[in-house]
C-alpha cells in the first residue's frame, strides 16, 4: 500500500524532533492523535518505524530510511504542487524564510521588498534565530531558506550565495572616547574589551572579527555578550564594545555612536537553502537574490 503523504509528513516531523509531543505542538495536533497517525503509517507500510521506550523514542533501520526518504518524498511533492499551480496560472506558494537578527533592518527588508516586486507568488513567513541554528534548520526541512551572517560553514547539504559584504561598525557608547571620530582603526580598540557571542550558533561571527584582530597582531580581552540583543544592552552598561554591521540596529538608538572601521572590514551575508529542495517558489526567490548581489 502507497501511504498516505500526510502520515509522512507527521512521521518526518516526530524523527526531526526526536519527541512526539513537541512534532504534536509543531503539526498543531493532539499528540495521541499523532501517535495513532504514526501507528496507521507502520500498518500501511508493514513495518515497524519507532521504537517505544518510556518516554523517548528511537528510530528503527526502516524508520531512519523513512526520514531520508521522507523529506525526499516531501520535497518532490511541494515541487509537483508548485508547478502544476505555476501551468494552471497560480503560482502562490508558502515559504519559511529563516532570517538573522542582524539582517533585521537592511538586508532582510531588502530582500523582502524585492520578492515583493520580483516573485510576489512567493508568500514569505518570516522567523529569526542564530545563524546556527538557521542552518540546521535549512538542513533538516524546517525552513526552506535563510539569510545567515557570517557562516562558518554549512551542514552537509545546504547551498550558500554570498547576498552582500557588509562594512563593520564599531558600536561604542555615546560618550565613549571614540564615539566622535570619523573612523576607528581596529589598533585604536586594541585597549577596549571586545563582545563575542555567546552561543557556538554564531561562533563564525566572533571567529571573523577576532580574526581581523589576529591578523592586525592584536589579542584583544574579550568578554561574553551577556544579552540576546547585539551587544546593546551591553555597551550601555560599559561591559565592552561590539564589533557588527550598521543594519543590525535601528536608523536611531539613543545612548549609541556606530564608528565605521578603517581599513574596512566587511561581514558577510549569505541565502541558504537546501539542495534538493528547489520549487519553483525557492527558484524564484534566489533569482531575486542574485539580483541584489550583482
Amino acid at each position: 500500500m502507497v501511504p498516505d503523504l500526510r502520515l509522512v509528513r507527521y512521521f518526518v516531523t516526530v524523527g526531526e524532533e526526536g519527541n512526539v509531543t513537541r512534532a504534536a505542538e509543531r503539526l498543531h495536533i493532539a499528540q495521541p492523535s499523532l501517535s495513532a497517525a504514526l501507528k496507521q503509517l507502520e500498518q500501511q507500510l508493514g513495518v515497524t518505524l519507532l521504537e517505544r521506550s518510556g518516554r523517548g523514542i528511537a528510530l528503527t533501520p526502516a524508520g531512519e530510511l523513512l526520514l531520508v526518504r521522507g523529506r525526499e518524498l516531501l520535497d518532490q511533492a511541494r515541487a509537483v504542487a508548485d508547478e502544476v499551480r505555476g501551468r494552471g496560472g497560480a503560482a502562490a506558494a508558502r515559504l519559511r524564510l529563516g532570517l538573522s537578527p542582524t539582517a533585521r533592518y537592511e538586508v532582510g527588508p531588502a530582500l523582502l521588498g524585492a520578492c515583493a516586486t520580483a516573485a510576489p507568488a512567493a508568500m514569505l513567513y518570516t522567523r529569526e534565530d542564530t545563524t546556527g541554528a538557521l542552518l540546521q534548520d535549512v538542513a533538516n526541512g524546517r525552513l526552506d531558506l535563510a539569510v545567515t551572517f557570517c557562516a562558518a560553514t554549512a551542514p552537509a547539504g545546504v547551498e550558500l550565495l554570498p547576498l552582500v559584504d557588509a562594512p563593520a561598525i564599531a558600536h561604542v557608547p555615546a560618550g565613549h572616547r571614540l564615539a566622535g571620530r570619523s573612523t576607528v582603526t581596529l589598533d585604536d580598540l586594541s585597549e577596549e574589551t571586545i563582545l563575542v557571542a555567546a552561543s557556538r550558533d554564531s561562533g563564525g561571527f566572533s571567529d571573523r572579527v577576532l580574526g581581523a584582530f589576529a591578523a592586525a597582531g592584536i589579542r584583544p580581552a574579550t568578554r561574553v555578550d551577556p544579552y540576546p540583543d547585539l551587544g546593546l544592552q551591553a555597551v550601555r552598561e560599559g561591559l565592552g564594545v561590539v564589533i557588527y554591521v550598521r543594519g543590525a540596529f535601528p536608523p536611531e538608538v539613543a545612548g549609541s555612536a556606530f564608528v565605521p572601521l578603517d581599513p574596512p572590514l566587511t561581514l558577510p551575508f549569505h541565502l541558504a537553502w537546501r539542495d534538493g529542495s528547489r520549487t519553483a517558489a525557492v527558484d524564484a526567490v534566489i533569482e531575486v537574490a542574485r539580483g541584489l548581489a550583482a
